[in-house]
């Protein structure tokens, strides 16, 4: 599914909803902010730490747009080189993010996002950004990528704007001036992605994780399986596969049993 947001000028999202953002879409995050002619980026694996970095950039830098990207992957490896955003081809004037799935050939030993390929492949070959000033071409794209919505920025002085959505109507406009791709910033919206019956802020139990895998290493849970975390991978279900530190719901009360549970970790993770 994914999470994608745009902010105006003078507008940031809520720590909260950046987080809720996150645990829904748990597979890579990452930002970008037009500040004083270029652009910052940063992404990682990591909620917390891009979360962390996205707000004290955009707290220095809050006159130009910024965007923040969670990824829920569909396509390509979960690693950070697949993060949004992307430069467009190699220029570093313009960053991509994208949230849905477009309709690209990508090779079996190719380990990119079908996102990653539209940006460093797709696009360029059609002009870069100023292709998305002419008027056909911008229908053409958005008429190909119904279902998906993209978003660019730009301080490439060749570009007329420097904020383009395609199939920006899909989204949605808060009051706080930030665009959303969908609505799973909110609390209690991830079960109607993923098929699970809605738990609201509890622990999922065993009777809910019933016939379902774990979201981040696909380990199958049966009734009787633990109802806080992965026994395979040790992953946090109610942070939707997150684990270690990146967990964002985390108590002190759960530590010793997780500790205990996963002895052979060596202490390799720090909670």
């Amino acid at each position: 599914m994914c999470l994608l947001l745009v902010c105006e000028p003078n507008s940031t999202p809520k720590r909260k909803d950046l987080e809720c953002a996150s645990c829904n879409n748990p597979h890579g995050f990452g930002y970008a902010v037009i500040a004083d002619g270029k652009i910052i980026t940063g992404k990682g694996m990591s909620a917390r730490k891009t979360i962390d970095a996205f707000l004290k950039v955009r707290k220095q830098y809050p006159n130009g747009y910024a965007m923040y990207h969670a990824r829920y992957a569909t396509h390509g490896v979960k690693n950070e080189e697949n993060c949004h955003p992307f430069k467009v081809g190699e220029d570093e004037r313009t960053y991509l993010a994208h949230n849905g799935i477009l309709d690209i050939d990508i090779h079996a030993t190719d380990r990119r996002s079908d996102t990653r390929v539209f940006a460093e492949d797709t696009l360029p070959a059609m002009g870069g950004v100023s292709a998305l000033d002419d008027d056909n071409a911008f229908k053409i794209l958005s008429k190909w990528s119904t279902g998906s919505k993209i978003a660019i920025l730009t301080v490439d002085p060749a570009a007329k704007e420097v904020c383009y959505i395609i199939n920006e109507s899909a989204g949605h406009w808060d009051n706080a001036g930030i665009w959303w791709s969908n609505s799973t910033y909110k609390e209690d919206t991830w079960s109607k992605y993923i098929g699970l019956p809605s738990t609201g802020n509890a622990p999922v139990d065993a009777e809910v994780m019933d016939d379902y895998d774990c979201q981040l290493c696909g380990t199958y849970m049966f009734e009787d399986s633990n109802p806080y975390y992965c026994e395979n991978c040790y992953s946090c279900f109610d942070c939707l596969g997150m684990y270690g530190d990146d967990c964002l719901c985390w108590t002190p009360e759960r530590d010793s049993q997780l500790l205990a549970a996963k002895g052979h970790f060596n202490g390799t993770f720090d909670f």
